[in-house]
């Protein structure tokens, strides 16, 4: 997301998920995938107060968000109404929660359709300075794990405050106050919530196991590992997998696995659009039946893999 972006309080439209990512690249590194079939829209609001951020947004497909976020922000994220029944690392994410993310921290959230999240970032250096003088409390202990702290009055404070900073109507108040006081602000929210579950150690299991599993999946686009080599990889058994898998990601090893490929075969679409090369581009991932490549890429994008390349050319 470009400095442009951040200017005021921004609204954009994304058509797919690729431009998401790279719009919130310098928040997180993640692979963002769809789980919903047909065409994207992703819709993000966001502006800067200070060295701050704060932003939302919501789809009209369920995503899968999984990678790492930036080691420069805290991250607080107040789930609302419309915000319940996605997932985080697992976990279904309730009204009236606190979601505290750790710096450089894992990502695995399931985004459901519909749902809007909001979130403020705060710089690293400048959450542990408030952390340790105003509160006494150490910042490091605070980042070696991610939790869920409940309290409904707290998380609508702190939504609205989110909120208002997101309207039009206080755009420019917004530009003009100081990080450290919206930081101050959010942090003594925060410290006095109640903390009701963070990371098991049978979670930190499955989260090895899925990491392991999609390094070697990513490493592999073009043929995809099976099952017995994933098994060996994670060092998991079969039915140990497929839970892990489904309870982070919401899909089986073998239907994430094709949705990575067909996101790298968009990927390569777009970038190679000035050639024809779609059959080929399914070939080189693993795709060999070409008439079954372009009914899975219709069937996960609304369109087909040519419709893609076309459309690419005249809006380039």
């Amino acid at each position: 997301m470009g400095e442009s972006v951040l200017d005021g309080v921004n609204r954009i439209h994304y058509q797919s998920v690729e431009q998401f990512r790279e719009a919130l690249g310098h928040i997180w590194n993640v692979e963002v995938t769809q789980s919903d079939p047909g065409p994207t829209e992703i819709v993000v609001s966001a502006t800067r107060v200070g060295d701050c951020l704060v932003y939302g947004g919501s789809a009209n497909r369920t995503l899968l968000c999984s990678g790492q976020r930036s080691d420069d922000f805290w991250t607080i994220s107040p789930i609302t109404r419309s915000g319940t029944g996605s997932r985080y690392r697992g976990q279904q994410l309730d009204e009236g929660e606190l979601l505290l993310l750790n710096p450089g921290g894992d990502v695995y959230q399931q985004v459901a359709a519909g749902h809007r999240q909001n979130a403020v970032s705060i710089p690293v250096a400048l959450a542990e300075r408030i952390l340790e003088a105003e509160h006494l409390s150490s910042a490091e202990d605070m980042w070696k794990r991610w939790c869920v702290k409940s309290d409904p009055r707290i998380t609508t404070h702190v939504a609205r405050i989110a909120q208002m900073l997101l309207s039009e109507s206080s755009a420019g108040h917004a530009r003009t106050r100081a990080s450290v006081d919206l930081a101050g602000k959010i942090i003594a929210l925060v410290q006095k919530a109640r903390q009701v579950r963070h990371a098991p150690s049978s979670l930190a299991q499955r989260r090895r196991i899925v990491g392991r599993a999609e390094a070697l999946i990513r490493s592999r686009l073009d043929n995809p590992p099976s099952v017995i080599e994933l098994c060996e990889a994670t060092h998991a058994s079969r039915r140990l997998l497929f839970y892990a898998f489904k309870e982070l990601l919401g899909r089986s090893p073998y239907a994430h696995a094709k949705v990575l490929r067909l996101h790298a075969a968009r990927r390569r679409i777009l970038a190679r659009r000035n050639e024809r090369c779609v059959q080929e581009i399914g070939f080189d991932l693993g795709f060999w039946h070409s008439g079954q490549f372009a009914i899975d890429y219709a069937r996960l994008f609304g369109e087909s893999p040519s419709k893609t390349r076309l459309d690419s050319q005249r809006k380039g």
